[in-house]
C-alpha cells in the first residue's frame, strides 16, 4: 500500500469519525444513507486491501502446495480473531495505526505457516 493510499484511508476514517461525532447514527443511516453507505464500503474495501497487502507481501508458496496452504492460512486467520479486531479498529475506533498493527499480526501468522511448511518439506 502506498503512502498516498494510506493517507486516503486515514482521511476516510477521519470522515467517519466526524460523521459519528456530529450526526446521529439513525440520521446517517436514513437521511444520508447513500453517502454513509459509500463511505463505509470504501473503508471496508481499503481495510481488506491493507490487511492483504501487509499479510501477503513477499509470500511465496509452491504451486502444488497452494490449495493446502491457503486452507491452513484461512483457518488460522479465522481462528485468530484479528479480522474482527481490525474491523473494530476501523469502524468503531477509526484508528488506521491499529489496523496496520493487526495487519502485521496477520503477516506473522501467515508467514509462520509458510515457514513451518518449508521446514517440514526439508
Amino acid at each position: 500500500m502506498t503512502e498516498h493510499r494510506l493517507n486516503e484511508y486515514r482521511s476516510l476514517l477521519d470522515s467517519l469519525k466526524r460523521n459519528k461525532e456530529n450526526v446521529p447514527l439513525e440520521t446517517l443511516k436514513t437521511k444520508y444513507s447513500k453517502p454513509y453507505e459509500q463511505l463505509t464500503k470504501s473503508i471496508q474495501s481499503m481495510t481488506r486491501e491493507i490487511l492483504q497487502d501487509v499479510a501477503l507481501n513477499g509470500l511465496q508458496i509452491q504451486r502444488d502446495e497452494a490449495d493446502q496452504r491457503y486452507l491452513e492460512i484461512n483457518s488460522a486467520i479465522s481462528g485468530s480473531g484479528i479480522m474482527e479486531k481490525a474491523s473494530h479498529a476501523a469502524f468503531i475506533q477509526q484508528d488506521a495505526d491499529l489496523v496496520l498493527e493487526y495487519a502485521g499480526q496477520l503477516r506473522e501468522i501467515v508467514h509462520e505457516i509458510v515457514k513451518g511448511c518449508e521446514r517440514n518439506a526439508s
